[in-house]
């Protein structure tokens, strides 16, 4: 399951947000789905295929249906259903599941979210998008949560405040490693097995990420981001943001 694809979602509108009924044997096939989706079933069971693969619907396993994405459907568990339906310019043709132990706490946002849309408060339709980002991020959140021990995720956890707070200065990993009370060799592996690459590259895609940010924006020349991001000079910058984009600031 390809999380980044959800991480780089821009919801642009929520269509819907209702709440449905489906007999045992209902079943339905679509091709080519016009609009992204999340589906959760708090009665009954719902089975989805695609490509040969079948995939259980209930009360713990959420579905996000995404644009573009062919599959049939049928319920074999009589019982009500809530779905989101949005719009996104991204297009994927993978299912995305997710298995939820608390999943009293996204119905309750289903629900709110139907409540306010059925009221047309001002802002509703902002809300909506917002209510959607908040459910796409616990469902990525559990997720990672399930490939990656708790235990291990924070002993790292002080060191990725600390570079959050302070990634425009010299970062060293024996800094990074005491805070988090472990050797500077294991702070590393374990850092590599959490965040998939090395301190000191993550820092400097966090740089470049933030780099992109501000390039976007009209205020500071190159040389400033250079030096807000806590590089010693343009040429240094430069050839950061090159290795990592493949192209330089300037024709970015």
């Amino acid at each position: 399951m390809n999380l980044e694809i959800l991480s780089n979602l821009i919801i642009t509108k929520v269509y819907s947000a209702t709440t449905m009924y489906t007999e045992k044997n209902a079943k339905t096939q679509r091709s080519n789905r016009p609009n992204w989706a999340i589906v959760i079933k708090y009665e009954g069971e719902t089975m989805y295929v695609s490509e040969g693969k079948s995939y259980l619907s209930d009360i713990n396993n959420i579905f996000i249906l995404p644009k573009g994405f062919s599959y049939e459907w049928c319920c074999t568990h009589s019982g009500h259903f809530s779905i989101i339906e949005f719009e996104s310019d991204l297009v994927c043709n993978e299912i995305f599941h997710f298995y939820v132990k608390n999943s009293e706490k996204f119905l309750k946002l289903f629900k709110e979210m139907e409540y306010k849309r059925t009221l047309k408060k001002p802002m509703y339709e902002t809300e909506s998008i917002r209510d959607t980002y908040s459910i796409l991020l616990m469902l990525i959140q559990s997720a990672q949560k399930k490939y990656l021990p708790t235990e291990k995720i924070n002993k790292t956890s002080p060191a990725l405040e600390y570079i959050a707070k302070n990634y425009n200065k010299n970062i060293k990993n024996d800094v990074l490693a005491n805070l988090c009370n472990l050797s500077t060799v294991y702070f590393r592996k374990l850092f590599a097995e959490n965040v998939g690459t090395s301190p000191i590259a993550y820092v400097h895609e966090l740089r470049i990420k933030k780099a992109k940010e501000m390039l976007k924006s009209d205020h500071g020349s190159i040389t400033d981001i250079a030096q807000s991001l806590g590089y010693l000079n343009i040429y240094d910058f430069s050839r950061a943001f090159k290795k990592y984009t493949g192209i330089s600031p300037s024709k970015y």
